[in-house]
């Protein structure tokens, strides 16, 4: 394993935007190594998969090659890989700054309670504000507050059988990348998170999500689109404590970006 470079999750929203052409208020900088490859597909792609795969850290990335062979095989293939500092250890937080590109302290959503009260407008509401169609995959609650914000929201509930909700989450992504106008969808996979918490054997959770992101590549190839594939936090991993609490360098989480 082999990064490129260190960057940080707020970078993503600015090189979407860069990307896309719109206007995004934030401190943290575009990618230009990721704005050069997409700007040298033929042709120049014009949907985005954003796939954030909860508790996906570079340690779950590299421990767990064999059982990540269709993600590790994308890089190989032509594809980015960057290690990314993540601003939080928790899910929500991380996701309002990977969606926004601003500090948790910024973009003011820290708990599901605060989903929906930011006045601070996602990269996928700007890009639908500009006629752009965006779309989300996710848990009903996060969902919500995008109802009639943008074009399509497909949102799961939460359930025990966490490979049942990621294979929803999968359905509803592929179902919306044959949407001919959509720019941008986002979806979170979530369970490497759930068997991390619970202390399940995590290669089973790292099989099932490959098996997820290699449908939803297969789905952005035929659109010839470009696919990001991030990690939001370190895995809460009862075999070891969070960099937080052994004083070390905040965690970090791969960022792969491809055209498949």
């Amino acid at each position: 394993m082999s990064f490129m470079q260190t960057l940080s999750i707020l970078q993503i929203a600015p090189t979407l935007a860069e990307f896309f052409g719109v206007h995004l208020t934030s401190q943290a900088r575009a990618v230009e190594q990721i704005l050069t490859f997409a700007y040298s597909r033929k042709p120049i792609p014009q949907v985005v998969a954003l796939v954030v795969i909860d508790s996906f850290d570079s340690r779950v990335y590299s421990d767990f090659a064999d059982e990540l062979k269709g993600i590790h095989e994308l890089v190989k293939r032509d594809g980015l890989l960057f290690e990314c500092e993540t601003v939080s250890n928790h899910t929500t937080p991380a996701i309002g700054s990977i969606l926004t590109g601003l500090k948790p302290e910024d973009h003011g959503i820290l708990t599901n309670d605060d989903v929906g009260k930011s006045k601070i407008k996602s990269i996928l509401e700007i890009l639908e504000d500009e006629g752009k169609p965006t779309a989300v995959a996710i848990e009903t609650k996060g969902a919500k507050p995008l109802w009639g914000r943008i074009s399509y929201v497909f949102h799961i509930d939460d359930r025990e059988d966490i490979f049942e909700y990621d294979e929803l989450i999968k359905k509803h992504t592929l179902s919306v990348l044959g949407k001919q106008d959509l720019r941008l969808v986002f979806s979170h996979l979530r369970a490497i998170d759930r068997f991390a918490h619970r202390g399940w054997d995590l290669s089973a959770a790292a099989k099932v999500t490959d098996e997820n992101i290699r449908a939803i590549a297969s789905a952005v190839g035929e659109r010839n689109g470009l696919l990001f594939i991030c990690g939001d936090h370190e895995a809460h991993l009862k075999d070891r404590r969070s960099s937080s609490s052994r004083g070390n360098a905040p965690a970090t989480v791969p960022l792969i970006v491809c055209c498949p």
